[in-house]
């Protein structure tokens, strides 16, 4: 008879645990560690380069995720609030580009 303790230890063995932002720095950073002492030959140094780069990249895409799970409250104008998605900065001067008038071009009807 299988109990909850086998069922849970089966998931453990068969499911990769999902790792923190911190333990991947911490390894980015244990990396840069290693590298910077110089006492590993050329193929560890490739070795434990490539395991850097590697936790690097799983840094950016935890930290791109948490970008886009962030919101920020707005209050509207009925006094509510709402949430909303922060803007990246592109985002925000495309939408101030929209909104500035047209500047007068030179050339134009003379004033008068």
């Amino acid at each position: 008879m299988r109990g909850p303790r086998a069922h849970a230890r089966m998931l453990t063995m068969t499911e990769k645990p999902s790792r923190k932002f911190e333990q991947h720095l911490q390894e980015v950073e244990q990396a840069v560690k290693s590298l910077e002492e110089g006492k590993l030959g050329l193929e560890e140094s490739i070795e434990k380069y490539e395991q850097g780069i590697k936790a690097l990249k799983e840094c950016y895409a935890i930290l791109e995720r948490a970008e886009k799970k962030i919101q920020m409250l707005v209050r509207e104008k009925d006094g509510s609030l709402s949430a909303r998605e922060i803007e990246q900065p592109q985002q925000a001067d495309e939408r101030r580009q929209r909104k500035k008038p047209d500047a007068p071009k030179e050339g134009g009807a003379p004033a008068g």
